[in-house]
């Protein structure tokens, strides 16, 4: 599997925290700018994963 696919679910995972973090700060705009990033890093990742497929 390619690393760079392990590093956008890793970066995913690490804006998810993030974002519930910033959420439960009380910094709405964070919050959401994070959330954004971390399903832009998820599908990212997922569709890198499947092109990788051997079908």
């Amino acid at each position: 599997m390619n690393v760079m696919i392990l590093i956008l679910f890793l970066l995913a995972g690490l804006l998810v925290g993030g974002t519930y973090s910033a959420y439960q700060a009380g910094s709405r705009f964070f919050s959401i700018v994070a959330g954004l990033l971390a399903v832009v890093s998820l599908a990212a990742a997922l569709v890198w994963m499947v092109g990788k497929m051997n079908w």
